[in-house]
């Protein structure tokens, strides 16, 4: 009998029997979860061919298909002579007056996904004069989170004056984007009315959803957006982790530098 090794293994392909995944499939999943999670540190140098091939037993034709797949997708970068690197994730998001992160992320060839983490309805009192609404109305608070290359980038906690914003979450979860869930409630365009920027260490709750160290400060970018008639919308509070994303602040279209 053959003996089972990493050269020999894997020799029928996944993909041929109907309804499964290929293993190639498989293995980068499992490659691109431990980027994420950040067990492959940006920078960092992945095992050999070799030593991974016998990680996910199989053969290196295999194992290559999934390697090809993650560099295809930006994850990682092949260095000739040096070996397979975790790539460096660094994001300008701009400061501007028509502030948007998934066209910040487009402009630097990298693709964005927000997921909604929580929403809920609140007392206006913390975010009331922000929206110039009345401390005892009520507001919709979501908790998003943004990521690229399934790499946490950012947290944000934001607050939209009911009963204008009704229905909100369920938009944003069923179009993905802020944009056009706000569209669909009436505000065609809006744009940015103020943004702070400080920074600060993450709450351990915080950092565990930016799957970073508590130790480790993020950027902190309160702001506030006014629809097209100057009527605050939103006021929240983002959090970047400060190893992936740098603020740029950008003149206006049109405006002198």
């Amino acid at each position: 009998m053959t003996p089972r090794t990493p050269e020999n293994t894997d020799t029928l392909p996944a993909t041929e029997v109907p309804g499964l995944r290929s293993r190639w499939e498989l293995i980068a999943d499992e490659l691109r979860g431990d980027i994420a999670a950040g067990r492959f540190a940006p920078g960092q140098r992945l095992p050999n061919e070799q030593l991974l091939a016998q990680r996910f037993d199989v053969n290196r034709h295999t194992l290559r298909q999934a390697m090809q797949a993650l560099v295809r997708e930006g994850f990682v970068q092949v260095r000739q002579g040096a070996g397979t690197f975790v790539r460096e994730l660094v994001l300008d998001y701009a400061l501007q007056r028509r502030t948007r992160l998934t066209e910040s992320v487009a402009e630097a060839g990298e693709r964005a996904q927000r997921e909604l983490l929580e929403h809920r309805e609140a007392e206006a009192t913390p975010w009331a004069k922000d929206l110039r609404v009345p401390a005892r109305s009520r507001v919709i608070v979501l908790t998003t989170r943004a990521s690229v290359r399934g790499r946490p980038v950012g947290l944000t906690v934001s607050a939209y004056p009911l009963p204008r914003f009704e229905g909100l979450a369920e938009r944003v979860t069923a179009l993905g984007r802020f944009t056009p869930a706000l569209q669909a409630l009436g505000v065609r365009d809006y744009t940015r009315a103020k943004s702070v920027v400080s920074a600060r260490l993450p709450t351990a709750l915080e950092a565990d959803r930016l799957a970073r160290s508590a130790a480790q400060p993020v950027l902190v970018v309160s702001a506030i957006d006014v629809d097209a008639q100057g009527t605050p919308i939103r006021s929240g509070v983002t959090l970047f982790a400060a190893d992936a994303v740098q603020l740029t602040v950008r003149p206006d279209e049109g405006a002198k530098a």
